[in-house]
């Protein structure tokens, strides 16, 4: 089942790159739940936190789904989904690999897409950044896939992904990066070499760990109703929720591990 999200302007869509596995189980609301429980997740963008508290509380009519006030005693944890982030072009942009050591030169700014081994009119064409704001992916992205490297100073900073597809999407030297799961007909996700093969972002060059740019994301809970949380989180419509914000949903394995430890099989 895929689900999407549209927006405004040319399509940018945040979708599952395949059903969830089959083996997550469909969630079951737990009878008489009630009062407040405090729901986050590390890391992860406000959209997917929101997602996982709202679809909970929406399932347990006299529960309250709130974020973590402080971390403290009483919480319990998950593996919960993988956060990947992909490196965006133009559509148009013949550029088929990249080594992940020739991103930095390309980020750093003043740079033409011939530092990246492309001719004819493209080796001239000046490559135009767009960055995402501090924190959060741009750490990461700077981190893993720059080594620390500075982004352009006179980079766009656009704070949503879906807007920053759609800027690529209408400047040919564009690139950055955002959430994998986000797809549009006007841009190509770059394929990555770190040393070995080159390989796209996609759920399953993630979780074998083949995506250079992917890492795992856990959920925290505290509350009467922290485990029924982490259930739905671990269930077939919350890893459905991990996909709608552009996440891949965590490798089976890693929740049956996890829900064992939890005692919630």
């Amino acid at each position: 089942m895929k689900r999407f999200l549209p927006v405004l302007g040319a399509l940018v869509l945040a979708s599952p790159a395949q059903a969830v596995d089959e083996r997550y189980r469909a969630y079951e609301a737990a009878p008489a739940l009630s009062g407040t429980v405090e729901i986050a997740a590390e890391p992860a963008n406000a959209r997917l936190q929101l997602l996982w508290r709202e679809g909970f509380a929406a399932r347990h009519a006299d529960v309250r789904a709130a974020p973590l006030a402080a971390q403290g005693p009483g919480i319990l944890t998950a593996r919960a989904a993988i956060e990947a982030l992909a490196v965006f072009v133009h559509k148009d942009n013949p550029l088929s690999c990249l080594p992940l050591e020739n991103l930095a030169p390309l980020f750093a700014g003043d740079a033409a897409w011939g530092a990246a081994g492309l001719g004819g009119e493209w080796a001239s064409r000046p490559v135009i950044v767009f960055d995402r704001p501090a924190g959060g992916e741009r750490d990461f992205f700077v981190a893993a896939a720059l080594k620390g490297g500075a982004i352009a100073p006179d980079a766009k900073t656009v704070a949503r992904a879906s807007a920053l597809i759609r800027e690529i999407g209408a400047s040919p030297g564009g690139i950055g990066y955002a959430p994998a799961g986000y797809r549009s007909d006007a841009v190509r996700a770059l394929r990555l070499s770190d040393g070995g093969e080159c390989v796209g972002p996609s759920e399953a060059s993630a979780h074998r760990a083949a995506w250079p740019l992917a890492r795992v994301v856990r959920v925290t809970a505290r509350g009467p109703a922290a485990r029924h949380a982490i259930d739905y989180v671990l269930s077939r419509e919350g890893q459905r929720d991990a996909e709608i914000a552009g996440y891949f949903a965590l490798p089976y394995v890693f929740a049956a591990e996890d829900r064992k430890a939890l005692g919630l099989d």
